[in-house]
């Protein structure tokens, strides 16, 4: 980082810990997120860190601190969307997605992504999953509720928000947040568990939006730290 980036990136870590993390909590910042130049990868990593460093010490908690009658509960998704998406495992790591089936897939970048799958003809259709270690913690809702993450990280990267949902998957509380930007539209989802924070994030441009929408949706709910 530029000497610039660096302090914008403190001020940010700093503005969401003083609100969110108790004294003496240890902050744990990742940069996550995939993209294809160096300035929104920046900006994947300022997001990042906003939701990292956020995540207090406290006892686990299973289900979420505003309503829980806001929360959409589904069964993870097993469906190939008639050959579109394939399973993926991560043996190693131990979880799993679906994946479009016909995508190019890259080995995990340290610091960046765990996976990332790119369409074989536009470059600008990416899906990527990252993860970073967090202190045994509240889990996902200490964040908030899903409204305000999504407002957060959209601040932080200079995108708009659009919307935001809970979505109880299985086990996990994922946060499903809606942002769109010059560099086009994206969904992320967002989950704690095993003492980390997984980020699913599904990207594309404007044009390619409604036609990989679908699929991003079915991506999203299939995740699982488990092998599937």
């Amino acid at each position: 980082f530029t000497n610039m980036m660096r302090a914008y990136y403190i001020l940010l870590a700093a503005s969401s810990a003083s609100a969110l993390v108790a004294p003496g909590a240890r902050v744990a910042s990742s940069r996550l997120g995939a993209s294809t130049t160096v300035e929104s990868s920046r900006r994947h990593a300022l997001g990042s860190a906003v939701v990292a460093a956020a995540l207090p010490l406290a006892g686990f908690s299973a289900f979420p601190a505003f309503a829980e009658e806001a929360v959409r509960e589904v069964a993870p998704s097993t469906s190939r969307m008639g050959g579109l998406v394939d399973a993926y495992s991560d043996i190693t790591k131990g979880w799993s997605i679906y994946k479009p089936s016909t995508w190019n897939k890259f080995d995990g970048a340290p610091g960046e992504y765990d996976a990332k799958w790119q369409d074989v003809v536009g470059a600008t259709e990416v899906i990527t999953v990252s993860s970073s270690p967090v202190s045994s913690g509240k889990g996902i809702d200490a964040l908030g509720s899903p409204s305000e993450l999504g407002e957060k990280v959209a601040k932080s990267r200079d995108l708009k928000f659009v919307s935001a949902e809970a979505v109880k998957v299985g086990p996990l509380l994922m946060y499903i947040v809606e942002l769109v930007g010059q560099g086009g539209h994206e969904q992320i989802g967002f989950t704690v568990s095993k003492g980390k924070l997984w980020r699913i994030t599904c990207k594309a441009s404007e044009k390619k939006w409604d036609a990989n929408k679908d699929v991003y949706a079915k991506v999203l709910v299939s995740f699982q730290n488990k092998i599937l």
